[in-house]
């Protein structure tokens, strides 16, 4: 996502090309400018909320802005509309960003799980920590975390893998998940988990990569089965709250 397409010959944009270049990315640049907005709105509701406890808000609010800042600015590096010194950051930006979204992720998950699937998580959370460190250090240091990257989408897999297997048996998900309503959190799981499971394998495993928009659709309907729980869970403690 923070390549820039090459659509410039001699300094002259070919039209052509560019056009075929828009069509493409203009997808992207709707996800993108949608899932920064709604990030920016729940982190904003979990300010506003923070001494109700919990931090779902918080989380679910940055994992949504990376993902948005990921394919808005791409976009728009691919189509060669941004300034160059932010060009030359994206780089280092996008590393980290990559990175730290599993870690994102994972945290957003980690409220709405007990007992021993907490414990699995706070551990792959910290797996994924020691992963951004030495990715992003080996990107300052070489301006390459290739060696790194595969650990990153296996830690992704492995733990979406578990966390739609929690969700997809009743019985586990009773006992290890917080859920108001489990079955719109499922769909919106199961979902998300066909696609980046094999999105996250597919480059160490060395299988044909799935079509590109099927990641920022994959994102979308988890965010918005996580949406509908998280304003159930607003309503249900409110209701609590005012009964007392």
């Amino acid at each position: 996502m923070w390549a820039q397409a090459n659509t410039v010959c001699g300094g002259v944009a070919l039209p052509d090309q560019a056009a075929e270049v828009l069509r493409d990315r203009i997808p992207y640049i709707l996800f993108g400018t949608v899932f920064l907005f709604i990030g920016l709105c729940v982190c904003g509701i979990a300010v506003m909320r923070r001494r109700s406890g919990g931090t779902f808000f918080t989380w679910l609010g940055i994992w949504s802005a990376i993902e948005g800042t990921e394919y808005l600015f791409g976009s728009l590096a691919d189509l060669g509309l941004l300034p160059h010194w932010l060009l030359a950051s994206l780089p280092y930006v996008g590393n980290v960003l990559s990175f730290s979204v599993v870690v994102i992720a994972l945290l957003a998950f980690l409220d709405l799980s007990r007992d021993r699937l907490r414990l699995f998580l706070q551990g792959a959370i910290l797996a994924g920590l020691a992963i951004a460190v030495v990715g992003i250090a080996l990107f300052l240091f070489t301006g390459s975390s290739f060696k790194i990257m595969p650990y990153n989408h296996l830690l992704a897999a492995i733990s979406i893998t578990a966390m739609a297997i929690v969700v997809a048996v009743p019985k586990l998900s009773r006992r290890f998940l917080i859920l108001p309503n489990r079955t719109v959190l499922s769909l919106g799981i199961l979902v998300f988990a066909l696609e980046a499971v094999y999105g996250n394998l597919s480059l160490p495993l060395r299988l044909p990569s799935p079509p590109e928009i099927l990641d920022p659709l994959g994102f979308a309907v988890l965010l918005f089965c996580f949406g509908y729980v998280a304003v159930q869970s607003l309503e249900t403690s409110s209701s609590t709250s005012a009964r007392f």
